[in-house]
Formats: C-alpha cells, structure tokens, sequence
C-alpha cells in the first residue's frame, strides 16, 4: 500500500500510541495539539493488573500487559528518557470475603503472573494498618505520565510533525479532510474529554471525569512498593509520593479542590498515621465510557475519519494494543473488537 498522510488531532494517550503504529507501517502523520495536556500529563501512569473489588484480573490483561511493557520500553529508546517503573502493588486487605477472594485466586495458574501467594510476612506487615493482612500484585508498573506527554511532543516537534495548535474547526473541510488547506487521506479523532468541543463524534457518550492528586513528602511511607486500599501510594523517589486518586463524575472544571484533598489525606490516613508534608495538588480530566469500554472505529458518514477515544483508568494498559487494533482496522480492515467498537453506538441510536 502507498504510503498515507494521517492526521491526528490530539497527542494525548491515545493519539501519541497510534502515531508510531502508523509510521510502522510506512504512513505519515501530523499531529495537531496544544501542547497542553490535563489528562495523559497528570495522570499518575499507575498500570494494576488487578481489579481488587472481586479480586479479577482487568479486562483483556495478558494481551495487554505484555505488549504495554514493550511499547513503553522501545519508546524510552525513541525518546531517549526512562518512561517504565516496575513496582510491586502491596494491597491492605479490606475485609474478610477479600482475602478470601485472593486465598482462592492465588492457587490458580490464571493468576500465577499477577498475585503472589500471602506469605507470614504479608499477614503481619506492620507498615500500615493491617486488619486482614495484605498481599502483593506483581507485573505492575507505572509510566510517568508528565515525561510521557512532555518528550512525546517534543519528538513530534523535532520531526515536524506536530502542529502546536488548538484544533481549529473552522479551518478543516470534511469533503477532502484537509485542514489550513493541506489535504489528508485520513483523520483520526484522539480529543479525550473534549471530544464534545469539535463538531464530530459528538453523539458518542463520553464522559468527562475529574480525578484529584496530591503529592507528598515523607520519611515514613514505605518507598519499595506501592500501598494501596481506598487509594494508591506511588513513590516516586526521594521520600515523594503520589496518593490518588478522586472520582468527579460528569466535571470537567480544573480547579484544585479542598475536598478533594481532605478525601485523599482521609484514604491515607486509613492507610496508617503516617507524618507527611503536602506538596501540591493535580488535577486532570479523563475520558470515561458508561460501559467501561474504549471507544474506537469509523464515523458512519464521513469517510476515513476515524475516533479513538475513552481510554478511563486503565489507558497506560490498554492504549498500545488498542492503537494496533485501530491501525489494523484503518489501514488492511481488520474488525474491531464489538466491546470497543463505536458501531455498539450507532446500532442503539438506530434502535
């Protein structure tokens, strides 16, 4: 196939994983963004395999997780800066049918790679309050998400190919997909939680979630693994900690809240009475599904123009997979999965 222009308008999560699909297979792309980034920048990077309500592994995750870890390895390479931090995930056991969940998963094959088995160290752990004991997840990790959007744009740069722009709607024609008069063969639609302020895709149900961080200085909070119960604890050197994460349904406002902090120093304080000193505080919107799932495909009447959008909480996890999914689909028409598929909207709407 002839090599292709591609158009790409937002270089968050998503539109920075699709981009090195599509030069893998000779197109080009030119990425149209800000610079600016409250999702992908402020998000803490956290990968958990794990959802530790009914103790399951995330959706899709061995397909996943390999294929994030290498993507994330190879860019360090391109970009030229550490992005990969394994870390193990100490989880404080909240109640009795909890441990009774990892008791049972621990024994399976299925979980082999994911859940070590509690051993009398992670019964008595005594690093933080410990009612049912604790367990570590193991193949986690975290990106930093800040040096991820930073040398992301400023690899596009390098290579001219980033317009560092607000898209301007005004300034693109959907008959021949050019914009400031430069005609492309395709154009992807990667906006996040803004996906509501351009003038396509804007049926689809996207939700706009706030989510609240604050990081903070401590001598006392272990440093060798990450706590979490009722919120994570990520180190991230020198005794600074990142503790996350609110929910803010609906809120797209990037306003640092008070309530927001007194519920994560709350969520920590469960964790132990640790002495620490408050940093300062993030805020990031992300782009939520109803569903849960991601959404992908085709807009159903203009032609090449694609969306890739609602990667939620678990995008460092699911973006490098899904890319190639969508890269696939757009470029040699191989199906998308029906659960990420936009096509589960259009049918409803038709319905």
């Amino acid at each position: 196939m002839a090599s292709q222009h591609v158009l790409i308008i937002g270089a968050g999560l998503a539109g920075t994983s699709l981009a090195p699909q599509l030069l893998a297979k000779g197109h080009r792309v030119q990425l149209v963004d800000r610079g600016i980034n409250h999702s992908t920048a402020v998000a803490a990077g956290m990968v958990n395999p794990m959802v530790f309500r009914r103790m399951n592994k995330s959706w899709r995750l061995d397909e996943f997780m390999s294929e994030a870890k290498n993507f994330y390895l190879q860019l360090e390479q391109t970009v030229q800066h550490k992005l990969f931090h394994p870390i193990a995930i100490r989880r404080m056991l909240s109640s009795e049918q909890e441990r009774n969940y990892w008791l049972e998963r621990q024994k399976s094959p299925e979980f082999s790679d994911y859940l070590t088995e509690i051993s009398p160290e992670d019964e008595n752990y005594s690093h933080a309050e410990n009612h049912f004991g604790s367990g570590r997840v193991k193949s986690s990790f975290w990106v930093d998400a800040r040096v991820y959007y930073d040398r992301n744009i400023a690899y596009f740069e390098r290579k001219e190919s980033l317009l560092k722009e607000d898209f301007d709607s005004s300034s693109f024609d959907e008959q021949t997909l050019s914009y400031k008069g430069i005609p492309y063969d395709k154009v992807v639609f990667s906006v996040g939680y803004q996906q509501m302020e351009t003038p396509f895709f804007q049926e689809l149900p996207i939700q706009q979630t706030k989510g609240q961080t604050i990081r903070v200085h401590s001598l006392e909070i272990p440093e060798d693994e990450s706590l979490n119960r009722k919120c994570f604890v990520l180190p991230l050197g020198n005794h600074v900690f990142r503790i996350g994460a609110t929910y803010e349904w609906d809120n797209p406002d990037l306003t640092p809240t008070e309530e927001a902090k007194q519920e994560l120093i709350g969520h920590l304080h469960v964790l132990g009475s640790f002495s620490y000193e408050i940093l300062d505080q993030q805020v990031g919107v992300r782009p939520t599904v109803l569903d849960r799932r991601p959404i992908l495909g085709a807009h159903h009447t203009i032609k090449n123009m694609y969306v890739f959008n609602g990667l939620g909480t678990k995008g460092y996890l699911m973006a490098p997979t899904l890319a190639r999914e969508l890269a696939d689909y757009m470029f040699e028409g191989t199906p998308l999965d029906k659960e990420i598929s936009i096509e589960r909207f259009y049918k409803k709407s038709k319905g």
